[in-house]
């Protein structure tokens, strides 16, 4: 998976223009994408948290990857999502890195057809 786009369902505005879908790439992820992921996730307040199951760390992993695929998106920009937007980002995340990798190919296949 190279640079995908995720379909906001409530636009936003970034850098003046409005947005409609946002770049991400989970692919170009790093360990130290990881460490950084912990530590913002952390610096926001948030504790003791199973990777695995957190949504708000999911969130915080999702915006790592549209930073990625796009530097001139900031953590702040991706933080005024919607909450039906970023729960579907969330859930997105959890399907690509902790289930399996090929169930989520079929998964985000399946939903574009």
């Amino acid at each position: 998976m190279a640079v995908e786009k995720f379909k906001l369902k409530k636009p936003i505005m970034i850098n003046g223009e409005e947005v409609k879908e946002l770049p991400y790439n989970f692919d170009a992820l790093t360990a130290k994408d990881k460490l950084e992921v912990g530590k913002k996730f952390k610096t926001a307040g948030f504790t003791g948290s199973l990777q695995e199951l957190d949504p708000d760390y999911h969130l915080f992993v999702f915006i790592q990857a549209v930073i990625k695929a796009d530097s001139s998106i900031s953590e702040q920009d991706v933080m005024r999502i919607s909450m039906q937007d970023a729960v579907a980002v969330s859930s997105m995340v959890r399907n690509y890195f902790f289930l399996d990798a090929e169930e989520f190919q079929r998964m985000i296949t399946s939903e574009e057809q």
